[in-house]
């Protein structure tokens, strides 16, 4: 018998394993080879500045005409509108000015010290060469998403996190590869940049095997609590058991723990990359384009554009006309850009109604954890909340207050 089983082999389950080996043996259930997830495939952009959840005012006021715009940052296929019913109220709810501000507190309680942790993990794993602290910019084309994006600096300051206005002279000298043409910029200088999340994710995994961690391959399809509260996890082959479990597997953490009872209004949200590995023209850092809401990341293999959210029917195949999409408008701040030989991607990103992640433990099942629903902040937030999951099953307090990331505000 193992002492905790980490089910989900993505980011978080992998941090989740590195952080627990210190506790006593773990076992890590990986579907896809581990440390292979949805962030494999991510923007590698490691932002302490996304602390504004995608429920609000301003997001139910423009979502009309964002459901009408198919080329637009946010999708909902009419397919999938019957399933994202429940969660819909959900994010109606969670866009009240109140709910609003307390997610937004909770975010930043989050990413203050993510990047730090996840530098210090890396280097424990010997992978902190796939990070980059170099800072990020936020670029506006237009004045009024410039306007936008410096108001955002005082919300920032209230919550301990830096960012500064760049106007269009220094910017020029800061980021060459910008068009002369944008209005501005903020700069967050203590983002990072992962230059391969595939291979970061791949690292840590391997850091975890050759510490002792037992590698189960496979989805978990059930869990079941014996009287003394150890567990039974069922495989798609075999079974193995542990005396704590963590639940880790982003979208497919929701049918094992309402097998148990719980609300988990967790859905996929896709979203998309196009990998140019000849771009002709490459930044120095990540380039978040404010006017259209996507990054363009260097990595090791050319220039990464990703972004968007698409609620799609559950199974239903990629769009990857939205890959495609993320071109022209990069194109736009970045003259001589080129894409040649284009690769596309899509994954699904694990997405609560608040934008927050679910971090506890269970309210009936004192042996059971959990920890998944980072949305597009996984990469980001995998370490610190491997910490607090480490903490749970220590039966330590946790550094942060994980009330606001309880499965329990769905109740």
């Amino acid at each position: 018998m193992h002492d905790v089983a980490v089910i989900g082999g993505g980011i978080v389950g992998v941090a989740c394993s590195l952080e627990l080996l210190g506790t006593g043996t773990v076992a890590l259930i990986a579907a896809e080879g581990p440390g292979a997830g949805t962030a494999a495939g991510s923007a590698g952009y490691l932002s302490d500045g996304e602390i504004f959840p995608l429920a609000g005012p301003h997001t139910l006021r423009a979502l009309p005409a964002l459901l009408l715009d198919a080329r637009g940052p946010l999708a909902i296929a009419p397919a999938a509108a019957p399933e994202l019913l429940g969660w819909g109220l959900r994010f109606a709810f969670a866009a009240r000015p109140a709910r609003v501000r307390a997610a937004t507190a909770a975010l930043a309680a989050l990413n203050r010290p993510a990047n730090d942790a996840l530098y210090l993990l890396a280097e424990r794993a010997g992978a902190h060469g796939f990070l980059r602290r170099e800072g990020a910019l936020h670029v506006a084309r237009s004045a009024a998403a410039f306007a936008r994006a410096r108001a955002l600096i005082p919300v920032l300051a209230e919550h301990g996190l830096a960012a500064r206005a760049v106007e269009r002279d220094e910017l020029a000298a800061l980021e060459p590869a910008l068009s002369p043409a944008v209005a501005g910029a903020v700069e967050y200088p203590h983002a990072m940049r992962c230059t391969d999340p595939a291979a970061f994710g791949a690292r840590l995994a391997e850091h975890v095997r050759q510490l002792g961690a037992t590698i189960a391959p496979g989805r978990a399809t059930a869990l079941d609590c014996r009287r003394d509260g150890t567990w039974r996890v069922t495989l798609e082959r075999g079974t193995l058991d542990a005396r704590q479990v963590v639940v880790a597997a982003g979208v497919w953490s929701r049918p094992l723990l309402r097998r148990l009872g719980y609300i988990v209004p967790v859905r996929a949200a896709r979203g998309y990359h196009l990998m140019l590995p000849a771009p002709g023209v490459l930044p120095r850092r990540t380039l978040l384009f404010e006017d259209e809401h996507f990054c363009a990341t260097p990595m090791d293999g050319g220039l990464r554009l990703a972004g968007t959210m698409e609620f799609a029917r559950a199974g239903a195949p990629p769009d990857f006309s939205r890959a495609r999409l993320l071109f022209a408008p990069a194109a736009r701040y970045l003259p001589g850009l080129r894409d040649g030989s284009a690769t596309q991607w899509m994954g699904n990103r694990p997405s609560f109604p608040d934008s927050l992640p679910a971090i506890g433990t269970a309210r009936r099942h004192p042996t059971l954890h959990y920890c998944f629903g980072h949305e597009k902040l996984g990469l980001t937030q995998a370490a610190i909340s491997a910490r607090a999951v480490a903490a749970l099953v220590s039966g330590r307090p946790a550094s942060f207050d994980l009330r606001p990331y309880s499965l329990e505000r769905f109740l």
